[in-house]
């Protein structure tokens, strides 16, 4: 639950920004305020066992958000990397034929893929506390 309401504090914090910010329009801050007032009871979020189990069964597409040196210290088997702030440039590279789990270092800028991925069509929700939450729970991870 303490996480669903991160999740629900990222994604308002989002309005502010996107209203205050001479980049987007009335439009896309009215289509994230639609966006937020139909939030699932999950937020688009897993709970790293339940992803663990997706990641068994059906392979998602398994997306790390985090910097490349956050990446390098550590990562879910599978995962690639790309950066928040790189997310928008290489949006094309993701598939869009099967599902994505995202996550970075402890669930904020995994919130923020969501929204902008959903945005854009894609069948994505983030791991709950991020990798740090995936290593709590003593899951396999790669070191380099």
């Amino acid at each position: 639950m303490k996480q669903h309401k991160l999740l629900l504090i990222v994604l308002l914090a989002l309005v502010p920004v996107l209203a205050s910010s001479a980049n987007f329009s009335a439009l896309t801050v009215r289509e994230v305020g639609n966006f937020l007032n139909t939030l699932p009871t999950d937020f688009y979020g897993v709970q790293p066992p339940a992803a663990k189990a997706q990641i068994d069964a059906i392979k998602p597409f398994l997306l790390d958000v985090r910097e490349p040196n956050e990446y390098k210290d550590g990562f879910i088997a599978g995962a690639v990397n790309i950066p928040i702030r790189e997310l928008s440039a290489k949006v094309g590279s993701l598939p869009k034929d099967k599902p994505i789990l995202v996550y970075c270092g402890i669930g904020h800028r995994g919130a923020m893929a969501v929204v902008f991925l959903r945005g854009q069509g894609y069948n994505v929700k983030s791991i709950m506390g991020g990798y740090k939450a995936w290593v709590a729970a003593n899951y396999p991870v790669v070191k380099e």
